[in-house]
């Protein structure tokens, strides 16, 4: 899987991960693979994350009676986030700013009461 969740020195940071190598990918530099040849019934097509364009060609290797097309990762996700899943990245961002708030004010008043 090589959507992730990565420790850090911070904590837990969402992360992408080579389906071939298991290395992170860059969004400069990484691609999502899928196969063409998905039958219609299925109507999706799984995807791999490689983290070049060596990887790239080494995953399509693994597959040699399928056809591959490429996308590079940056455009998949913006793609994915603004267009087909409608999500609005400064309302997320105010949504888990709030939240963080009320959790911290939260905290300080059962540091209070104690």
């Amino acid at each position: 899987m090589p959507f992730v969740m990565e420790l850090q020195p911070e904590g837990f940071v969402p992360a992408v991960r080579c389906d071939h190598c298991g290395e992170s990918v860059t969004a400069e530099t990484g691609l999502v693979l899928w196969s063409i040849d998905v039958p219609a019934s299925l109507s999706a097509a799984p995807i791999l994350v490689a983290c070049d364009q060596d990887c790239a060609d080494a995953l399509a290797a693994r597959y040699p009676e399928s056809q591959f097309a490429l996308l590079a990762l940056d455009t998949y996700l913006v793609t994915l986030v603004e267009d087909s899943l409608s999500i609005d990245a400064d309302a997320v961002r105010q949504r888990d700013a709030l939240a963080w708030a009320i959790e911290q004010t939260r905290d300080e008043a059962d540091q209070a009461l104690e």
